[in-house]
């Protein structure tokens, strides 16, 4: 089976048949996806000093107001996409790979942003949670990915429509 046939199926329905692994680590970066969709949507200050570290910025009004609520819409966004991989992993599992390839590209299009407009080190406190960890990110997706199209292209090539041919 073609890696755009795994990707983009003919019909969504709930026959995943890319593995037990790909499985389970959906439903890991489903709950992390969650957990921080929930931190910037609904901390005071989204997760941007508590968290990510970023130095309060002095004036009046308050500028980190602004960077708060940016940060709580970013959290919105996050949840409607946990929303829509909920709604993958609870009735058509086969698009479980096109949701891994979307956080893939999530995550490159985060380290895109962090290259255009890049925060130094003076912004910082510490280097933020999420800085570190777009890395292992892209690197579980894509994995995941990978294992998921190995193994539907692995139950393909053993169907019963496959040996008749």
């Amino acid at each position: 089976m073609s890696f755009l046939k795994t990707l983009l199926p003919a019909s969504a329905n709930n026959d995943f048949r890319g593995g037990r692994v790909p499985l389970a680590g959906f439903g890991l970066l489903i709950a992390l996806t969650a957990f921080r969709s929930l931190v910037h949507l609904l901390k005071d200050d989204s997760g941007v000093n508590s968290i990510a570290s970023i130095h309060l910025f002095p004036g009046d009004p308050d500028p980190n107001q602004v960077i708060y609520m940016y940060s709580s819409l970013w959290g919105g966004q996050q949840l409607i996409l946990v929303v829509l991989y909920l709604i993958v992993l609870a009735r058509y599992r086969n698009l479980i790979p096109l949701m891994f390839g979307l956080m893939a590209l999530e995550v490159l299009l985060r380290l895109t942003t962090g290259i255009l407009h890049p925060l130094t080190e003076e912004f910082y406190v510490r280097t933020p949670p999420g800085k570190l960890g777009n890395l292992p990110l892209l690197g579980a997706s894509l994995l995941l990915l990978y294992l998921s199209h190995r193994g539907v292209a692995k139950s393909a090539g053993s169907s019963p429509q496959t040996a008749k041919t």
